[in-house]
């Protein structure tokens, strides 16, 4: 063939994490395998070289070790209460099954016999606001991050060189069928333009989900959570946009809702963007006051490690649709974190000592990031009236008033002298509850008053809503193959990860118990490239 048609036993398109994986199954199996990828070599890996790192499993050895009983019946009731998926959702509840019964098997044990580790503390995340989540604690974070993940898999092909073709800089644009068969794939070379053709025996579809493409985005909002705000973050890879899904559904593939979205109203700008509307994630301080753009605190108070997606639909749904925390320095330095291997570097390089050191000893390197490069949105002051008047200036408008942010303060701060147990302040209430697993209390502080006059100075973050998965994706069933919309499986068609809505067009329904989305990619990997290597 020339080098413009090429062929292979299978072609992925999309080279994240989810690629990756179908492509360590089937050169495994013996396969040839060719990687397409519209992003450059520098960054192969695709998302996952970005994240934290945190996975959810039931039953793992560091629950077993923290004293806490969980098994994949119990995950499994969690995941299909929270996430509202109705018994006719045939492949998403197959696909949540899937993942709580086989999870910590096919991807905890695997990952950890190709060497990775998670740390020993497991932290209690996605608790939930109106109705539980998760019902105890199983968030884990792989030792080394996202960014280690990434390279680790990446590793897992180099032996295999000899029947793997890696192309970057290659634009998918459709697929190549034959009859009634998917048979591969075409598009062009950036940035020359030079048309290409892939033939395969299996073509998978591992673009990721929609959520650089904030027009698709908008159009998507979804309903509960009023307009669409004029300013989003995106937190997506920069080529998820869905265009794959669009080809998908032209050739009579089924595409699930993608409304359902997975994003974060912690959103700060990037400081040294690397593509538009580059946002960072916080995970938010538990201490600290979510206020909306007046200053004044939510009804029901928010906080992280709850209930994501209302989060979002209470920034949504104001005047102005953005928001603030109000901490202080102490606060900082003991719970705020940046998400992303990006921002934590002794947890991506694997230094423990330091790592450690930074959890339990005040973060001073994140305070001043936060502090010195992150001044769009972050502004510090010696008192109420002076923060207000700095928010106002980094927000160019006056909705925030002195007298109003210094009553909320003092509110607040008078309701911690009742102690423990006679809190009525719902915040207060949820930091009591949080202290009282030690997988949190940690990285959680003792009651900390706003304006304790040794925690100063005051602190105030903007936060927009930062886009970052797609919920619904590519109908597929447990092989990964896509789905006509006859539901019959359409030949030589696979899609993986957030492509396939982490399987099945949608496993987390309405919302997540969060750390799925990692161990999703590689659950729907493993599951697709074994099925393509029995053929």
């Amino acid at each position: 063939m020339a080098d413009n048609q090429l062929g292979a036993d299978a072609v992925i398109i999309g080279g994240g994490l989810a690629g990756i994986v179908t492509a360590v199954e089937l050169l495994e199996a013996g396969r040839r395998v060719i990687i397409v990828d519209r992003a450059e070599r520098e960054i192969f890996g695709g998302q996952a070289r970005e994240a934290l790192g945190g996975m959810v499993f039931a039953d793992t050895p560091e629950q077993r070790r923290m004293g806490l009983q969980d098994t994949p019946e119990l995950l499994l009731e969690d995941w299909l209460r929270y996430s509202r998926l109705g018994a006719d959702r045939l492949w998403p509840r197959a696909w949540a099954k899937a993942y709580a019964h086989e999870g910590t098997g096919e991807v905890y044990h695997w990952l950890r016999g190709k060497g990775l580790r998670f740390l020993p503390v497991v932290t209690w995340a996605e608790r939930g606001l109106f109705e539980a989540g998760n019902s105890v604690a199983r968030y884990i974070l792989l030792w080394g991050g996202g960014y280690t993940l990434a390279t680790r898999m990446i590793e897992l092909l180099k032996p295999h060189q000899d029947r793997l073709t890696l192309l970057f800089r290659h634009q998918v644009q459709g697929f190549i069928t034959t009859d009634t068969a998917v048979t591969g794939c075409h598009g062009v070379i950036e940035p020359s333009g030079e048309a290409f053709e892939i033939s395969g025996a299996a073509t998978v579809v591992a673009t990721g989900g929609v959520g650089a493409d904030l027009d698709r985005v908008r159009s998507l909002w979804p309903a509960a959570w009023g307009s669409a705000p004029p300013t989003i973050l995106v937190g997506a890879h920069q080529y998820s946009d869905g265009q794959l899904h669009d080809q998908v559904r032209s050739i009579g593939g089924q595409v699930g809702d993608l409304s359902p979205m997975w994003n974060y109203a912690t959103g700060i700008h990037h400081p040294k963007p690397r593509r538009p509307d580059h946002g960072l994630g916080l995970l938010p301080p538990r201490s600290a006051l979510w206020l909306n753009y007046q200053g004044r605190r939510f009804d029901p108070p928010l906080m992280g490690a709850f209930d994501t997606t209302y989060c979002c639909q209470a920034v949504s749904q104001q005047q102005e649709q953005y928001s603030w925390l109000l901490l202080n320095r102490k606060m900082v330095l003991k719970e705020i974190m940046i998400s992303g291997s990006e921002h934590n570097p002794y947890l991506r390089d694997r230094r423990f000592v330091r790592f450690l050191w930074e959890n339990l000893g005040g973060n001073k390197r994140t305070y001043k990031y936060l502090v010195d490069e992150c001044g769009q949105d972050v502004c510090v002051g010696s008192s109420a009236g002076e923060l207000a008047a700095k928010m106002n200036a980094l927000a160019g408008n006056d909705h925030v008033a002195g007298d109003v942010l210094q009553q909320t303060m003092t509110t607040y701060d008078a309701e911690i002298d009742k102690g423990p147990g006679n809190f009525t302040d719902p915040q207060l209430q949820r930091i009591e509850r949080l202290r009282q697993w030690r997988g949190d209390r940690a990285k959680v502080c003792n009651f900390q008053k706003i304006g304790d006059p040794a925690a100063m100075p005051l602190v105030a973050v903007r936060q927009f809503i930062l886009s970052r998965k797609s919920l619904g994706g590519v109908a597929t069933n447990l092989q990964g193959q896509v789905l006509g919309t006859d539901g019959s499986p359409m030949p030589g068609l696979y899609a993986v990860g957030e492509a396939a809505g982490f399987g099945g067009g949608g496993a987390s329904g309405e919302r997540s118990l969060e750390g799925t989305f990692l161990a999703g990619c590689i659950l729907t990997g493993r599951y697709a490239g074994r099925a393509i290597a029995r053929g």
